[in-house]
């Protein structure tokens, strides 16, 4: 029995995998659970809970119900882990071995595979347990190998192992390993080396293509092709990244060839690595190409040598951007430093990002951020700041003072705590330090280690002595600057309402612009920026609901205009490509009327008459209708001569029997007499249920009428009982007593006349027929005839008699009418 649980749980867990299903129907989950279950009650372990995984190998643990096992595990809440067997728990063998014989025994889990009598309480029982795990290690090992070489060998043949497929190709239906050519996406792949020809980047041309709006190939994909998508792309999403570019640029697919081996995985343990190109298979020619070597030469050149950005050096920022000298990173500090180039149309483009990230690429992150794009912000930000000292200066100067006074009380107080914690760990490290050569002179540490941490240490303490002093240094500096908002106020209302940001403004508004990196959230990008202004820091400028409302209305105004002219543009170029396919038929046209003599399709030969015509259609075959009835004719008595043979009718499948047959008559529809005969007995069975029942029904219903009416009521008429002679209504036409207990009576009172050995050892004692007068033995009691010629006779004389007594009885009921 097992050990009281508490309030812990007892995890049954079970998996299966796609390769386990081949095994049979004892792997399936249901059966795990079901077997699972027994086991837990007939050992008595209570509050069980289940954790499933229907559907993944057990090569590795990252499965939704075990993590989620474990961390129960981890939290304390499960007191025993039970699975059918070891290869259900995984086929890792290391880590396998891990959780069983170091996690599960610290956190006190019992750990028990039944099929395998492994349990943690029964340590002599458990020996032969990593064999076990090794073996179902090397059944998936065994599996990934034959898959590797499988893979492998149809790779050396030329055929494609991989689902996915380049985009500007789909497959045929019935052949996955042909590709044929998208006609939309293969313009767009097309005009990507066009671009990259022409010495655009990568970062260039998905910028062209987003601005064009033009789906990426996931999302294409899963518009076009749903069955080949994986659905992780956002429906409708033109958000082209440079990495897509670069992809769809080095790939040889595009010139029609197959290249396969691009990865590989060492094993099944490890994750899938990249191949030389040296080593690639490629095969060439084996499908349509979109583009051309010579096209493909020009873009691997540009994209190869790239394009030269003109990057300026420090120092450098007055003639090259107006902006240079007012951005900083807001993470390191560092000046962002600004990147130039030219467009194709020779326009000038210029960006920035964070100095130390161009420099360094390690110590930060990028930073990016466009030029123009720090022009607007600034632009909005000093129009908003125009729009309330308009409205109400004094209210604004005095939120202007509150802002910059909140600012001030929290840089001290940011540095005293940040030079408190310093201090605090200064005089920590000093403690580990007496410490550590306290263990050292004792012998316990080795001298290696001891002074591998004692370095450590020391340039850790270096690094804090020099922040200290720094933090020192800043507490004791001279007072901050005075708040002069109104020297402000002043500037601004200088620049009313503006609708441009020129080189003074920007001057005596801005001190400096900080620039964090962008921040990604769901399917959004956002990317803070902080404006400081001079003589008063940074200022609150969130829109006010007028100023929301009024770019809301900005917005819907612009979202229409561009709709207009979307819409406007759409159907100039559908009636441009109407009119271009109207030229195209057009052309077509007049060229087969001047090929074929004014005909539309080329002349042919009847192969009825054999007389030469010009058809109307393509698919015309004889020169007319005649000729045509006459072929279908042939065709038609052909075929029947080929059936019939030497018969006058086709052959036919019996009615009755179902087996074929040759008739003699277009009319014969049985095989045999046999046959008629069953059809005609049917058939007069059909014809009494139809017609003959109803009128019989009719009849004994008039027959009953009349009796009742006669015999006041009853079926019958009166009768004489034969035993006591009293008169009686009879329920049937064949009853002799008034009751049953007469005719038991008259039975026993004639059995005990009679001798019982005159049966003579018969069943019943001899008669007389009451057709013949001869004597019998019947078989039965009611038996009164004594033969078959006699029981045919009786029955013509009672149907005469009953056909008679009908006949008086309708003259009687036709007479009452």
């Amino acid at each position: 029995m097992a050990k009281f649980q508490g309030f812990k749980a007892t995890a049954l867990y079970e998996r299966l995998s796609k390769d386990d299903e081949l095994q049979g129907e004892s792997n399936s989950i249901l059966n795990q659970k079901k077997y699972l279950e027994d086991f837990a009650k007939r050992n008595g372990f209570d509050n069980i809970r289940h954790f499933t995984d229907d559907g993944f190998t057990g090569t590795n643990f990252n499965r939704p119900a075990f993590q989620e096992m474990l961390r129960e595990v981890e939290a304390g809440t499960i007191s025993t882990v039970i699975v059918k067997d070891m290869s259900r728990f995984g086929r890792n063998y290391l880590q396998v071995g891990y959780y069983t014989e170091i996690l599960f025994p610290q956190k006190e889990v019992r750990f028990i595979a039944i099929n395998n009598n492994v349990d943690s309480e029964q340590p002599m029982g458990n020996d032969f347990a990593p064999f076990l795990n090794i073996m179902n290690e090397w059944y998936a090992k065994d599996t990934s190998n034959k898959i590797k070489s499988i893979f492998n060998a149809r790779m050396n043949e030329g055929l494609r192992c991989s689902g996915s497929i380049p985009y500007g190709y789909n497959r045929l239906p019935d052949d996955k390993q042909t590709l044929v050519v998208d006609p939309v996406a293969s313009e767009v792949v097309r005009q990507i080396f066009e671009f990259a020809a022409e010495g655009k980047g990568p970062t260039a041309i998905a910028a062209e293509l987003e601005k064009e709006k033009v789906l990426i190939p996931s999302a294409y994909t899963a518009k076009y092709h749903p069955e080949q998508s994986n659905k992780k792309a956002k429906e409708g999403s033109c958000n082209w990244s440079c990495t897509t570019v670069s992809e769809i640029l080095r790939r040889k697919e595009y010139l029609g060839h197959t290249v396969l081996k691009k990865s590989f995985k060492p094993s099944f343990k490890m994750d899938r690595r990249s191949v030389d190109p040296e080593d690639w298979l490629v095969f060439e020619n084996t499908h349509e190409p979109i583009i051309d070597q010579e096209l493909w030469d020009k873009a691997q050149k540009s994209l190869d040598k790239g394009r030269k950005r003109q990057s300026m050096p420090y120092g450098y920022y007055t003639n090259s951007h107006r902006l240079c000298g007012y951005l900083f990173c807001a993470d390191c500090g560092h000046r962002m430093s600004i990147n130039h180039h030219k467009r194709k149309d020779g326009s000038d483009v210029f960006s920035f990002r964070c100095g130390n990230y161009s420099n360094n690429g390690k110590n930060c992150t990028a930073h990016y951020i466009a030029a123009n794009t720090i022009e607007k912000l600034l632009l909005q930000a000093i129009q908003r700041l125009s729009r309330r000292v308009i409205k109400d200066e004094n209210v604004f100067a005095a939120s202007l003072k509150e802002a910059y006074e909140q600012e001030l009380k929290k840089r001290p107080v940011a540095n005293r705590s940040k030079l408190k914690e310093s201090e605090k760990r200064f005089d920590e490290l000093d403690r580990l330090i007496r410490s550590l050569y306290e263990n050292y002179s004792k012998g316990v540490l080795p001298e290696r280690q001891y002074l591998s941490i004692m370095k450590s240490y020391a340039e850790e303490q270096d690094a804090l002595e020099k922040q200290i002093a720094e933090l020192k240094a800043e507490a004791v500096e001279s007072d901050p600057p005075a708040f002069k908002g109104d020297r402000f106020i002043e500037i601004v209302k200088k620049y009313k309402n503006p609708t441009e940001l020129t080189d003074e403004m920007l001057r005596e508004l801005v001190d400096k612009v900080l620039v964090h990196e962008k921040v990604k959230e769901e399917d959004k990008t956002s990317q803070r920026i902080e404006i400081i202004f001079n003589f008063v820091g940074p200022v609150d400028l969130t829109p006010l609901p007028e100023e929301v409302q009024e770019a809301e209305k900005k917005k819907v105004h612009e979202a229409e205009q561009k709709a207009v002219k979307k819409e406007k543009k759409k159907k100039e170029k559908k009636a441009k490509e109407k009119k271009k396919r109207e030229n195209k038929r057009k052309a077509a046209m007049e060229k087969r009327l001047a090929e074929n003599d004014g005909h539309l399709y080329p002349q042919k030969i009847c192969p009825q008459c054999g007389e030469p015509f010009w058809p109307n259609t393509a698919r015309q075959i004889y020169c007319n209708k005649q000729c045509t009835k006459d072929h279908y004719s042939d065709v038609l008595h052909e075929r029947r001569r080929e059936e019939k043979g030497d018969h006058t009718f086709r052959q036919k499948n019996c009615v009755i029997c179902g087996k074929p047959f040759w008739p003699v008559n277009g009319q014969q529809e049985v095989c045999s007499e046999e046959c008629k005969d069953i059809r005609d007995k049917r058939y007069r069975r059909k014809l009494y249920d139809e017609v003959l029942a109803e009128k019989a029904k009719k009849k004994w219903a008039l027959k009953k009428e009349l009796r009742l009416s006669e015999n006041e009521g009853h079926p019958y008429p009166k009768r004489i009982c034969e035993y006591c002679g009293k008169e009686y209504w009879p329920n049937k036409h064949h009853q002799k007593y008034c009751c049953k207990l007469c005719g038991e009576r008259d039975f026993t009172a004639k059995n005990k006349l009679r001798d019982k050995s005159a049966k003579e050892g018969h069943n019943f004692y001899k008669t007389t027929c009451v057709e013949c007068g001869k004597e019998f033995w019947p078989v039965g009691p009611a038996q009164v005839v004594c033969s078959e010629e006699c029981r045919k006779k009786r029955q013509r004389k009672l149907a005469k008699q009953r056909r008679a007594a009908d006949e008086a009885l309708m003259k009687g009921l036709s007479a009452t009418k």
